[in-house]
């Protein structure tokens, strides 16, 4: 959810807004009433940067471009191992264990 706040209230309230944050909300800070600046999750703007760095790569854009005509036109793509040359291995689901007592 995206809230549009004075400065003021952000700042009576930063340490809340905050929380909010982290889990996803996104806060426009206004400044005699015309935004300012933006607060977001540390992880979206990782992710922003991330597409813009690929969105700025002609030569990546090309090859994106080229893949989903592949795709569209049914043609037989390359698997994960053929490209890099092992198997693909799923993570493991980290168990919380616990210990009984």
């Amino acid at each position: 959810m995206t809230r549009i706040l004075p400065a003021s209230e952000v700042k009576s309230h930063f340490y809340k807004l905050i929380d909010g944050v982290a889990i996803g909300d996104e806060v426009i800070v206004t400044k005699n009433g015309k935004p300012t600046v933006a607060m977001l999750s540390a992880q979206e703007l990782s992710s922003l940067k991330e597409t813009l760095d690929v969105l700025s790569d002609p030569e990546l854009m090309r090859q994106i471009r080229a893949g989903e005509k592949q795709i569209r036109e049914g043609r037989r793509l390359l698997t994960f191992e053929e490209v890099f040359g092992e198997p693909l291995v799923p993570p493991k689901k980290s168990r919380s264990r616990r210990r009984r007592r």
